[in-house]
């Protein structure tokens, strides 16, 4: 018998009031097995201090859990303060307060984690635009302090930066390795497509749904994720891909002999599964 090939988007955000379970129908309707769930800002409800993440969180849990009833989808989750928000802490309460505030989001994402209600802390990191030098300290030192997190909780991190160079993947390296945290449990969201272990240092690049992007991927063999990073924003319809870019996608890919079914297998399951230790079907 042949075996069913999972097909697992690791970024994708749904909203209530938006697609929602219907966008996830759609990733389903075209092939899609399981998704990555990740955490969002709400519009309403405005982040001032640390202890309202747990709002927030609720939110994102309840849409999981929405998608659940919904679909015959698995819906992982991960959660995290999004690093932009530290802009906006740091004019309400300042630079150090945004960092305790950012912090404490980590701390009620970990307690999750603990409870088997999320897999992962993400998305978080530092702004993906240039950012002044004490804003960009900040940022890294909430970042090592949710690696340290994730090395306690022996659970995966996802990173929402800049766009990784060989340079930067190096310096998120180095932040694991003083955490203590397994490099292979470091996961950066929309990455480029730095496969080899010289260019990512053994973290985990999760690469938009593009054929390009694809080709240059399997250069360094398919030790990689899928993503859309899907936002579910009626203002960005569609973006930043469509819910049902990776099934559709990678069955096109696969017919056409862009990527073979055993690559497929290894991005869609084997890397999951070892990354976030959870089982794909």
């Amino acid at each position: 018998m042949a075996r069913r090939l999972p097909v697992f988007d690791n970024h994708i955000h749904l909203r209530a009031e938006y697609k929602g379970v219907e966008a996830a129908k759609l990733f389903e309707k075209a092939g899609g097995t399981a998704i990555m769930l990740t955490h969002t800002p709400y519009d309403e409800i405005p982040i001032g201090h640390g202890s309202d993440y747990d709002r927030a969180y609720r939110k994102t849990l309840a849409m999981a859990d929405a998608v659940r009833s919904a679909t015959s989808l698995q819906v992982f989750v991960a959660l995290a303060p999004y690093p932009v928000e530290c802009m906006h802490l740091k004019e309400v309460v300042g630079l150090e307060g945004a960092v305790a505030a950012m912090k404490q989001g980590i701390d009620l994402a970990a307690r999750y984690v603990a409870q088997g209600k999320a897999v992962a802390i993400g998305e978080t990191g530092r702004p993906h635009f240039p950012v002044g030098p004490e804003l960009q300290r900040a940022c890294n030192e909430v970042m090592e302090y949710t690696m340290a997190a994730a090395k306690r909780l022996g659970c995966a991190v996802i990173l929402h930066t800049e766009d990784p160079t060989p340079e930067t993947f190096a310096e998120f390296a180095a932040m694991a390795e003083r955490a203590g945290l397994d490099k292979n449990r470091v996961v950066k969201h929309h990455s480029t497509p730095l496969t080899r272990p010289e260019d990512n240092r053994g973290l985990v690049p999760s690469i938009l749904a593009k054929e390009e992007l694809l080709v240059e991927a399997l250069k360094g063999g398919p030790r990689f994720m899928l993503e859309t990073d899907y936002i579910d924003d009626p203002r960005r319809p569609g973006a930043v891909l469509g819910p049902a870019t990776v099934p559709r996608k990678t069955k096109a890919w696969i017919e056409r002999g862009v990527l073979t079914e055993d690559q497929a297998w290894v991005i869609h399951k084997e890397m999951p599964e070892r990354t976030y230790r959870i089982r794909v079907e």
